[in-house]
């Protein structure tokens, strides 16, 4: 595969300026988003950043069918709306760079602030009647992460004793967190009770190729993969069911090689996913790579290779997302006996290729 060397991006040597422009300024300058600055100390980033805050206006309980003929993806799910963009880690393969193109800028995500109009909506959702056990919400899994900003809104710890409680979830439905931080002292006496914590993570290596960076200094923005496995030992410490998502695989050289180590140090941590999901690099469209240079972020440091429609998603060929699968679940059967292991919004063909027909994917219960 191809390696990229990136160079750090000086001041004026980018078109995040003119690309924020388009309409991320005159919503500061109308006093429509409100920026507000994080320290470092709440979101556990190497640096202080910014987000903007912005009330909710529409439903903030999202629904839709991720799937399609062709790709697997139960229509089960539902996602709280806590935030709007790229959650601010700056990851140079987000697919919501694309969502929004120069609507959001991925360094400075709008974070609702309209608590209560949230919390509101999940009151309702967990009281309804239609609700069954198989339902489940996610904490903004699909639009911002679960963690970064719970310092700044409190969700996690408002809402996690809701879905502990018969009371108020009858049915007995499950919150999923998904994070690329390692923020799980938030949780911190917390009931466990129907909610799954999922930690987002790959090799160092693998990591290091697409997680984001900051441009003038290339410093990773996500914190390292060893302080991520220590946050879901420690939420797993305190009852939590935890699960892992790697996704997307990535293969340059040595690829399984990174990945029998990664796997290795998970079973010498005592680490004990319920469940384990699996994804491999796609794009919604050809475009991902163009926003990415608009936002001034820095390039990846991995080419995929040739690309081409498949279902919901711009894929790499049958071929190489069949054997990168196997390759990794035969490592985890080695490392992870336990745990299940399914397949992200992937086709159906494919998934009947190698024997991943099971529904225990991330965002189901």
């Amino acid at each position: 595969m191809t390696m990229i060397q990136p160079t750090p991006v000086r001041p004026g040597e980018n078109q995040a300026d003119d690309t924020r422009a388009l309409f991320v300024d005159p919503q500061e300058a109308k006093g429509t988003w409100r920026k507000e600055l994080v320290p470092s100390a709440v979101t556990g980033l190497p640096r202080d950043s910014y987000v903007y805050r912005a009330p909710r206006k529409t439903d903030p309980m999202t629904f839709s069918w991720h799937g399609d003929k062709q790709t697997f993806c139960p229509p089960v799910w539902w996602d709280l709306a806590i935030g709007s963009g790229p959650c601010g880690f700056g990851c140079r393969a987000c697919f919501l760079m694309l969502t929004f193109r120069a609507m959001r800028d991925p360094m400075r995500p709008v974070i609702y602030d309209n608590l209560d109009y949230l919390w509101k909506s999940v009151r309702k959702w967990l009281a309804s009647p239609a609700r069954k056990k198989t339902h489940t919400l996610g904490l903004g899994i699909d639009r911002s992460d679960s963690l970064l900003y719970e310092g700044l809104t409190g969700h996690a710890r408002t809402l996690v004793p809701w879905f502990a409680d018969p009371a108020r979830n009858p049915a007995g439905c499950k919150l999923i967190l998904l994070t690329k931080s390692a923020n799980v002292h938030y949780l911190e006496g917390l009931p466990a009770a129907n909610v799954a914590v999922t930690f987002s993570l790959n090799p160092e290596p693998i990591a290091d190729l697409w997680e984001g960076k900051y441009p003038d200094t290339l410093e990773r923005i996500s914190p390292p993969i060893s302080a991520r496995l220590a946050a879901c030992r420690s939420a797993q410490d305190m009852g939590f069911e935890t699960r892992l998502r790697l996704d997307p695989i990535l293969t340059p050289d040595g690829w399984q090689d990174m990945y029998a180590a990664f796997f290795s140090s998970i079973g010498r941590l005592g680490l004990r996913p319920s469940r384990i999901t699996l994804g491999t690099y796609r794009e919604k469209n050809a475009q991902l790579d163009s926003w990415r240079a608009k936002w001034g972020l820095p390039a990846m440091e991995w080419q995929p290779p040739e690309m081409a429609q498949e279902g919901t998603h711009r894929h790499l060929s049958s071929d190489h997302r069949a054997a990168a699968y196997v390759t990794v679940r035969d490592l985890l059967a080695k490392y992870l006996p336990d745990a299940p292991v399914s397949l992200c919004k992937e086709t159906h063909s494919l998934r009947r290729m190698n024997g991943f027909c099971n529904a225990t994917c991330n965002c189901l219960g």
